[in-house]
Formats: C-alpha cells, sequence, structure tokens
C-alpha cells in the first residue's frame, strides 16, 4: 500500500506566511525589536491598577491579555498592515494597555498598506476609541478634548505613514529617472564613440584610396611598359619609383596619424592636419603627374568658406579623382569649384567607358556613401549620377552652419 502523501510543504509555506521575521532586513529587524520594547514598557507602565484608577479591578485581567495581544501583533504589522490594523481595533477600543502599539499599527498602515483602506481602518478606530472616554472616564480630561485629541492622534500617526510612503516613491522615481538618463547618456556616447569610428573609417578610406590609386597607376604603367617593345629607360624607372616611393612614405605616414588618432582622446580635426582648398593645388598636380588629365577652375574664395566646408570640398575632390583613376584611367576630368553668396559648389564630371550606367554606381559603404554623409553632416547636398555618357558628381555647401 503506497504511503499517504506528505503534508509537510503545505505546513511549512502556512509556517512560511505566518513567519513574523521573514522578508526582513537587519534594519527592519532592529526597528521592530525596538517598538517591540516600547510597546512592552508601555504595556507594563499603563497595566499598574494606581496609574489609572478609573478602571475596575476585575477588567484589569481583560485589559492586560489585550494589551499584550497587542503587543505580540506587532510582528506582523509589516507583512500584514491592513490585517493587523483591522484586528487591533478591538484592543484599541476596550484597553487602554494597547494604546501605543495600536498606534504604532495605524503608523504602518500608511507606508505598507493600501491608502483608502488604510483610511477607513483609520476611520474604525476612530469611531471605537471615542466612547471609551464615555464608559470608563479618565480623570481630569474633558470630554471635549478628548473628542479632539484621539481623531488628532490617529490621524496624525496616519499621515506620518503616508509622508513616509510618498517619500519612499520620490527616491524610487529619482532612482528610476538617474537610470533612464544614465542608459540615454550611454547611449548617446556609444552614437558618439559610433559616428567617431565612421569618420576615422572615412579619413582612412579618402587618404589611403587616394595613395594606393596613384601607386596603382605608377607600377601598372611599369608593367606595361616592361613589356612594350619600347621598354623604359633607367631615368624613366627611377623617376616612377621616386613617385612610387614618395607616395608609399606620405600612405605610411598617413596611417601612422591616423592610428596614434585612435589612442588619443583628441578630437580628429585637432590631432592631425586638415586639407583646405589651398591643398587642391597640390593634390591636381599629384594627379597630373601620375598621368591623369584634369581640367581645374576654381572661384572658391578661402577666406570666407568655414574650414570644415574647405575640407569636404577638398574630400569630394580627392575621392572623384581616385574613383575616375580607378574606373575611367584615360579619360580627362574637370573640376569646377563655384562660391555664390550663400553657398560653394563642386562639379567633378569625367567621361565613364562605354556599358556603364547608373547602377553600376559603387555600392553603399564605398566612397561615394562617405562623401554623401559627410555633405548631409555639414547641411549640404550631394549627388553622383550618370547621363549620357558623363559620370557626374554635384555637391553643394552652405558657407554658415545652420
Amino acid at each position: 500500500m503506497p504511503p499517504a502523501p506528505s503534508t509537510t510543504p503545505a505546513w511549512r509555506s502556512l509556517a512560511a506566511r505566518l513567519s513574523p521575521a521573514a522578508g526582513r532586513s537587519a534594519g527592519d529587524l532592529v526597528a521592530d525589536v525596538a517598538l517591540f520594547v516600547i510597546a512592552l514598557a508601555s504595556w507594563g507602565y499603563n497595566g499598574i491598577p494606581g496609574v489609572h484608577p478609573q478602571i475596575e479591578g476585575w477588567w484589569w485581567p481583560v485589559d492586560w491579555v489585550l494589551g499584550a495581544v497587542a503587543c505580540v501583533l506587532l510582528w506582523w504589522t509589516r507583512r500584514y498592515p491592513l490585517i493587523v490594523g483591522a484586528i487591533m481595533i478591538i484592543p484599541g477600543a476596550f484597553a487602554i494597555t494597547a494604546g501605543f502599539p495600536v498606534l504604532v499599527a495605524v503608523y504602518r498602515m500608511g507606508p505598507l498598506g493600501r491608502r483608502w483602506p488604510a483610511l477607513a481602518l483609520t476611520g474604525a478606530h476612530i469611531a471605537t476609541a471615542l466612547p471609551y472616554h464615555a464608559v470608563v472616564p479618565i480623570p481630569g480630561l474633558p470630554w471635549a478634548v478628548w473628542t479632539i485629541m484621539i481623531p488628532l492622534l490617529y490621524l496624525l500617526c496616519l499621515c506620518l505613514g503616508l509622508l513616509r510612503r510618498s517619500r519612499r516613491e520620490v527616491i524610487a522615481g529619482l532612482r528610476e529617472n538617474a537610470d533612464r538618463d544614465r542608459e540615454q547618456y550611454e547611449g548617446r556616447l556609444a552614437n558618439a564613440r559610433r559616428d567617431e569610428r565612421e569618420r576615422i573609417a572615412r579619413e582612412m578610406h579618402d587618404v589611403l584610396a587616394h595613395r594606393m590609386s596613384l601607386l596603382s597607376v605608377h607600377a601598372g604603367a611599369l608593367e606595361y611598359r616592361a613589356t612594350s617593345p619600347t621598354p623604359p629607360n633607367l631615368a624613366e624607372i627611377r623617376a616612377a619609383t621616386g613617385v612610387i616611393r614618395s607616395n608609399a612614405a606620405a600612405a605610411v605616414e598617413d596611417l601612422r596619424e591616423l592610428l596614434g588618432l585612435l589612442r588619443s582622446d583628441d578630437a580628429l580635426t585637432t590631432a592631425v592636419p586638415q586639407p583646405h582648398l589651398a591643398d587642391l593645388e597640390q593634390l591636381i598636380t599629384e594627379a597630373a603627374a601620375a598621368g591623369q588629365q584634369v581640367d581645374y577652375v576654381s572661384q572658391a574664395r578661402p577666406a570666407s568658406i568655414r574650414d570644415g566646408t574647405q575640407r569636404t570640398v577638398y574630400r569630394i575632390v580627392q575621392e572623384t579623382l581616385t574613383n575616375a583613376r580607378k574606373h575611367a584611367p584615360h579619360a580627362p576630368v574637370t573640376v569646377r569649384i563655384r562660391q555664390t553668396d550663400r553657398a560653394v559648389e563642386v562639379t567633378v564630371t569625367n567621361a565613364v567607358p562605354p556599358g556603364l550606367t547608373g547602377l553600376d554606381l559603387p555600392p553603399a559603404g564605398n566612397g561615394l556613401t562617405g562623401l554623401d554623409e559627410r555633405v548631409r553632416i555639414d547641411d549640404g547636398c550631394f549627388e553622383a549620377t550618370i547621363e549620357d555618357g558623363t559620370f557626374r558628381v554635384w555637391a553643394q555647401l552652405p558657407l554658415e552652419a545652420r
């Protein structure tokens, strides 16, 4: 015959629910012990027959028992404030020795119980405590004073409890706001770091792509001439290798500066010298030295253009020259820079190989996308299109920040 199922778990669950010490912190336990000790002292003092001579001797045992029960019930006011508050109505109405624990129970309903039930139970306490003076008059205490003192005393205890609840809710709200602000700050910080990484990546792409394309052009020219019927002479080889060496050294130096930036906390615009419109002449010269045909005309007045806008214009020209060398190596490139009262416009065009269409533009993540991002950061407009066999890059940048 199988054994009967054990009821130990049910008893343990009941004991856990009735345990007065469950869920208390060390501070809560100290506070509850102190209140219990004060309640016992109050019970002992008020239980002395000579202190309250108006109480008949035959009623003292009942008063002592009700007061002792009220003192013991204090241990459950933290877990079941409303239930204990309702039970405390009886000692509060009939036992003078239960005065202090009853007031503590009313106070505990404020921060730990629901507001409206706590207010209703406090009203019940007041209604049952007022007739006590009519049945057992306290010597020297007028009835009018009693009817004012008892409601004020109970309501004061309840209000103190409600104030404690409000303070706890305010602190919880402040902590929640602080957590939310911290999360928003961390989100903004992560976005700033991502934007900075993308900015550095654009710088590395613009600088190194330009240098590498020059190396590729000169190396390709040497490779072609080496197998042609008229191989290059020593002077041509020396000139080509000199260009390759200087551009390789410049690429390494640019890369070193950018990598040094990643290890520092300084801003990109202050850590590495940035190009300006005046540097476009050198850029065009380097492109021409690589065999690229560039028709460059600029009507810009650098003194009236912001440094950031000058840098963006430089990067646009640099990237378009690099793309032309890669995708249309023998096509002439036209660069036009025009300045108006409110904006500076950059237009770069070059012929494209036969069969190339707008669908063949570099995909997202390449140099053109980086240029688009740069221009939009400066509140400008950017277009890259193929029309009638011509690849056209156009950008307009405001002279003043919006």
